[in-house]
């Protein structure tokens, strides 16, 4: 069963700072990197990630990338094309500062 995490319950993602706790600031990344890839896919649109399966079957963890799946609810849902596992469905992303993808590239002095 895919963990639900509605943005509202989670107060770190909807103000854009994160925790300063480290036992905290964790899932709190995982679920922030969701959104950048998720959010600027249109509905139905998925795109594998560069964040790892987490899941584990004794001692060995999946190889698998996580893909992001806008549902036609405007739900964003991650989970594993290679063990099959929904691990999040997200909720209530829309306002916060990863909805629109990665940040523009700014331009560096001196490079």
């Amino acid at each position: 069963m895919p963990e639900v995490v509605d943005i509202h319950d989670w107060p770190w993602l909807e103000n854009g700072k994160f925790p300063a706790t480290n036992s905290r600031l964790r899932p709190v990344l995982r679920i922030a990197r969701f959104i950048e890839y998720g959010g600027p896919l249109k509905r139905l649109e998925g795109r594998e990630t560069l964040i790892e399966c987490t899941r584990h079957r004794g001692r060995h963890t999946c190889p698998g990338f996580m893909w992001v799946v806008k549902r036609m609810d405007d739900q964003l849902a991650a989970f594993c094309a290679t063990c099959h596992r929904t691990e999040v469905i997200i909720s209530g992303w829309e306002r916060t500062v990863w909805a629109k993808g990665p940040m523009k590239p700014i331009r560096v002095a001196g490079q």
